[in-house]
């Protein structure tokens, strides 16, 4: 059924998650955005949780925490566990990492799920459109006050071999100058 409060964007060509998100922000017309990725890894019941702190007005910014059930590996891969113990390691050596550069401490700060206010957006420049992004994101929004409170979601990790998008070589590089770039740029 067709709902006319949704606004569906297509492109010509794949440009990247970043370009996606942007082209959403442009088109987004309420007061609080909220990101999921398109794979199906995150659970849509998850949503009122993400939102009711927002709506009550205690928070500006919530991150959807895969760390919910007190695993310290977020990436189950049963047909690739070599790869997932990587990407699991890999995310908390970049964890922390980004932990320390910002002076914050968060679990998940590469989840998906991210949810603001809309004003948190105002004057921001966004430039990146890979996975970077979401690196971009959230030092921006940090640096400019807002801390991220992290509320604990379902997810169901996808494997490389059922169409993971993240190159587990170039992404990281990419990271790692988003992390440079924009901690030592101005807010």
């Amino acid at each position: 059924a067709y709902d006319p409060r949704v606004k569906l964007i297509l492109e010509d060509r794949p440009r990247g998650k970043g370009h996606a998100v942007r082209a959403g922000f442009a088109q987004a017309s309420g007061d609080i955005i909220l990101i999921q990725d398109a794979d199906l890894e995150y659970d849509l019941n998850d949503y009122e949780r993400l939102l009711a702190p927002l709506a009550a007005g205690e928070e500006s910014f919530v991150l959807g925490s895969r760390h919910g059930h007190g695993s310290w590996a977020i990436r189950h891969f049963s047909d690739q566990p070599g790869q997932a113990l990587i990407l699991n390691c890999g995310h908390w050596g970049f964890t922390l990492l980004l932990n320390v550069a910002l002076g914050i401490w968060l679990r998940d700060p590469f989840t998906m799920y991210k949810v603001f206010r809309r004003d948190c957006l105002e004057g921001l420049t966004l430039e990146c459109n890979r996975f970077d992004f979401d690196w971009e994101l959230l030092i921006k929004l940090v640096r400019r006050g807002h801390r991220p409170i992290e509320i604990p979601v379902s997810y169901n990790s996808r494997s490389f071999k059922e169409g993971k998008k993240i190159s587990m070589f170039r992404d990281p590089l990419t990271w790692l100058w988003a992390l440079a770039k924009f901690r030592c740029q101005r807010p």
